[in-house]
């Protein structure tokens, strides 16, 4: 039985995920009323295939994820131990701070991602979707989740997250990411003014351009006051000139659920060989237009 304290938690938990559901519907309902960038694909087969993804990687953050974050944040509080619960400030104080550190430290995790080898060959599948909306969001193989669980323990126990901090932290990362993943066009004006704060659907189409130079920009995810800081902040880039997705992965055919689980396990090509704009934009056409004279023989 729920003792009194439990019920306000529960309350606010219950109000948080309705105020997220109803923003995630405007943001869908946003990004097919104004879009931002034209879709180079049929919608139906690619959404279908994140969708399914997302389920299998929202599913491993459930079983491997939560149950290790969950007893760290409450042992952070409990015992006031991890950085940020060391800090000569009041509770909500350190809340601010831990959110703040969890945002930055997964700009970290974010760049290392692309960096490192093995942890490329996973996230490879979030970036080598020809196209970019709300449904991109979820796209991610099983085993990147599984590979940051450590990492996103990790964070919790040395920053001192509490599990308030997480909750907070947890719902503005799925928002943000949604957002910035979506094909929503906002006012440009508004947009470069909101840049400044946080990662914008514009920032983040640069993030998954097609030229190396223009993928290895834009990392935050949250905040965009991280990018600012390091110097990798580029809005500079047309979203018409973009092409999306990676250069060596431009068959429509290679990209459903099953090749897509197979993906880092199989032979890898040079994801950018090819890094001019028109040379993956052209390669873009080759292959659909290889599609479609296939089709009709």
């Amino acid at each position: 039985m729920a003792n009194g304290s439990d019920v306000p938690n529960n309350r606010a938990m219950i109000a948080g995920a309705a105020l997220i559901g109803i923003a995630a519907l405007a943001i869908l309902i946003g990004e097919r009323a104004a879009p931002l960038r034209r879709p180079s694909r049929p919608r139906t087969r690619r959404t279908v295939t994140n969708i399914a993804l997302g389920a299998l990687s929202m599913a491993t953050v459930s079983l491997i994820e939560s149950p290790m974050t969950r007893p760290l944040a409450r042992r952070a509080e409990k015992a006031g131990t991890g950085l940020t619960q060391y800090l000569p400030a009041p509770g909500w104080m350190r809340d601010i701070a831990a959110v703040l550190l969890m945002d930055y430290t997964v700009y970290l995790w974010h760049v290392a991602t692309h960096k490192v080898p093995l942890l490329w060959r996973f996230h490879l599948v979030h970036h080598d979707d020809l196209d970019l909306d709300a449904s991109t969001a979820i796209r991610f193989h099983f085993v990147d989740m599984a590979i940051s669980a450590p990492y996103r323990a990790a964070q919790v126990a040395l920053l001192g997250v509490s599990p308030r901090a997480l909750d907070i932290w947890q719902s503005w990362f799925f928002f943000s990411v949604l957002f910035h993943h979506s094909n929503l066009a906002l006012p440009v004006r508004a947009e470069r003014w909101l840049a400044r704060l946080i990662t914008t659907p514009r920032m983040h189409g640069i993030h998954h351009s097609a030229v190396k130079a223009e993928t290895d920009s834009n990392w935050s995810s949250g905040l965009a006051l991280w990018d600012h800081l390091h110097g990798t902040f580029r809005l500079d880039v047309p979203q018409d000139d973009i092409v999306i997705g990676v250069p060596a992965y431009r068959d429509p055919d290679e990209l459903g659920l099953r090749d897509s689980l197979a993906l880092p396990f199989v032979a890898q090509r040079d994801a950018w060989a090819i890094s001019d704009r028109r040379a993956a934009g052209e390669a873009a056409e080759a292959a659909c237009q290889s599609k479609d004279t296939a089709k009709r023989r």
